[in-house]
């Protein structure tokens, strides 16, 4: 057989990892190709998502028959650097018989010869590179180590990219996933907001958790909200004007302040994925609450008004929401009531049946 290898983090995976799996088989009519995600990557101290995170996305990603996740380095008991050439003699070792081509784009392929045993490995399988956005078409490095070179479009997808916030480069169901697990998602959300607005929301992420351990709900889902319960607080005015009036014609009337607990849950469904109903009920009520609080709801809901970085003694309303978040979250609905009256805010007629609900009941 003819089996195509691309190695890397796939940290996450994303479009281009695909699609160039795809012009090889076209191109060097290969019988399969393997996906394998390294387990310790010698040009990268970390990854964010572990190997079992990152190969279920691999696995979510592949889209042909003739594509597979090769777990060969995940599953090694080896905690140190993985290095190509010790892969590449056991897949040799276990396949005589197979005739492998081992791809890598053009910025690795410029600087092959520090890599481990370079001229072994070239003896060993067909090296094959690709183009990348960036790097030269040609080098001495392609002669030298007797490369094939793929005809394709210069790769500009990047995993690095993704991380920071551009979702054009990873498939819906690869970014529901990682939205789901709580994967990426603190440094994806960054550029959407200011530096102030994007520390407050990952310490209501960490505080929301927390209390959400503390009662009984999942900490993770606790997590996930809080970082998204301001990812719309920023938008353009008009924007959000415009996406009120499409998908909460209800609300539309309500304070400019308040719109983006439901363009912030609406975002989160639509852009990052999340289909889960107890965290976008959540969102969307974090800034007014609602007369059907969840446990999760009253988490996030105590830890936007409790966050320490709001710059107030909070530790005793952390300590209570730790302790009992009824108690806590009702405890808040009477200091908003009590501070509106000292400074003469109106209160909308709303919050005064959530007040009877969750405090005089």
């Amino acid at each position: 057989m003819r089996i195509g290898l691309l190695g890397g983090s796939f940290d996450p995976v994303h479009k281009g990892h695909i699609a160039i799996a795809k012009e090889a088989i076209k191109d060097l009519h290969l019988d399969a190709f393997h996906f394998i995600p390294t387990k310790n990557n010698p040009w990268k101290d970390t990854c964010v998502a572990s190997a079992k995170d990152r190969m279920a996305m691999l696995q979510i990603a592949i889209d042909d028959a003739r594509m597979s996740v090769d777990p060969i380095e995940c599953d090694s008991r080896n905690n140190e650097k993985n290095y190509t050439i010790h892969t590449l003699e056991a897949l040799c070792s276990a396949h005589p018989d197979d005739e492998f081509y081992f791809l890598m784009g053009m910025d690795q392929a410029c600087a092959f010869e520090k890599w481990v045993e370079a001229k072994k490995i070239s003896e060993m399988v067909q090296l094959v590179a690709f183009n990348r956005s960036g790097y030269p078409e040609d080098h001495q490095n392609l002669e030298t180590y007797h490369f094939i070179k793929l005809d394709n479009q210069p790769m500009h997808a990047s995993s690095t990219e993704i991380k920071a916030g551009d979702l054009s480069m990873i498939a819906p169901p690869v970014l529901h996933y990682a939205s789901m697990h709580g994967l990426y998602i603190d440094t994806m959300i960054r550029p959407r907001l200011s530096e102030k607005r994007y520390q407050h929301s990952l310490s209501v992420a960490k505080l929301t958790a927390e209390f959400a351990q503390s009662n009984g709900a999942d900490p993770l889902k606790g997590y996930i909200a809080g970082v998204m319960h301001d990812v719309a607080k920023e938008l353009d005015h008009d924007l959000a004007k415009k996406m009120m009036k499409a998908y909460y014609p209800d609300h539309l009337d309500s304070s400019r302040p308040i719109w983006h607990q439901w363009l912030s849950s609406y975002v989160a469904k639509h852009e990052f994925y999340i289909d889960d109903e107890e965290i976008l009920k959540a969102i969307e009520d974090h800034t007014t609450a609602s007369t059907s609080m969840t446990t999760l709801g009253k988490c996030l809901y105590c830890a936007d008004k409790l966050d320490p970085l709001r710059g107030y003694d909070s530790s005793a309303g952390i300590a209570l929401c730790n302790k009992d978040i009824d108690a806590g979250f009702a405890s808040q609905l009477i200091q908003f009531y009590e501070f509106s009256k000292k400074k003469n805010r109106p209160i909308d007629e709303i919050f005064f049946t959530i007040y009877k609900k969750y405090v005089k009941e």
